[in-house]
């Protein structure tokens, strides 16, 4: 099967699971006001298909990633939600090099417990040096299901990464986010699994999935209100956990302002 084909049959069950996804008894705002590492609405590496605080009014989010693999990396980042179905984020992979990631998503389609949308990934690596231009595009399929009998928020990401030096092209990978022991935590700490062969970069300074894919875990505090229109959360991640090459530990925190 040639990648045309691949791509055509990854869009087709995108759209099938936005279909057929069980329906939820509630509105579940799981996936709205949580980063992954590059700034855009998701899991840990992987988007998912809501775009930020899923609401129909401005949100804004300025958050900041650590990541250690012996030595460290630091990635600020900025979100922006608006119109509802709009998302807009920047963020800066600073190591050994600086990266610039800026993103943008759209959901073109929304049910009841299901989402869909399109999004890009721009970067410039290498960017105080002699920059070097990628780009992620990818369609993601954000529904309600369950992770082994726990009602969870799962996502389907096809896509295409355009950057000579990989080994394959089309980009592929699932998450999954669910309440972590919800009678002691009161619903408001989940784990994250998500995996794939694609990374939050091209580049990234943590979690390498080039080789054979990555698998990555992590433990998120969903957005706590202080005020009326001011939220913080926080994620604990461990990236790659399979592979001690690009095996890596990363901490976020973030604080968001939504408009009512």
């Amino acid at each position: 099967m040639n990648k045309r084909n691949l791509l055509f049959v990854g869009i087709l069950i995108l759209f099938s699971a936005s279909l057929f996804a069980e329906v939820s008894s509630s509105e579940d705002t799981r996936l709205s006001g949580n980063a992954t590492i590059s700034g855009s609405n998701g899991y840990i590496v992987i988007p998912s298909a809501e775009p930020a605080w899923n609401g129909e009014k401005l949100s804004i989010t300025t958050g900041y990633s650590g990541i250690f693999t012996g030595s460290y990396a630091h990635v600020p980042y900025f979100q922006l939600g608006f119109a509802k179905n709009l998302e807009l984020s920047l963020a800066i992979d600073i190591s050994d090099e600086t990266d610039i990631l800026f993103g943008g998503k759209w959901r073109f389609a929304k049910s009841r417990n299901s989402s869909l949308t399109f999004g890009l990934v721009g970067q410039m690596l290498r960017a105080t040096d002699t920059p070097v231009w990628a780009a992620q595009a990818y369609l993601a399929s954000t529904f309600t299901s369950t992770f082994i009998d726990w009602p969870s928020k799962t996502t389907l990401l096809i896509g295409y990464t355009f950057d000579e030096p990989l080994s394959t092209d089309i980009d592929f990978g699932m998450g999954f986010q669910a309440a972590l022991f919800p009678g002691v935590f009161k619903e408001k700490v989940d784990f994250l699994i998500d995996f794939g062969n694609t990374s939050y970069s091209v580049s990234p300074s943590g979690g390498n999935a080039v080789s054979r894919g990555m698998l990555n875990l992590g433990i998120r505090l969903l957005p706590l209100r202080f005020a009326k229109t001011v939220y913080f959360s926080a994620d604990l991640r461990a990236l790659d956990v399979f592979d001690a090459k690009s095996r890596a530990l990363s901490a976020s925190v973030a604080i968001s302002y939504s408009a009512q």
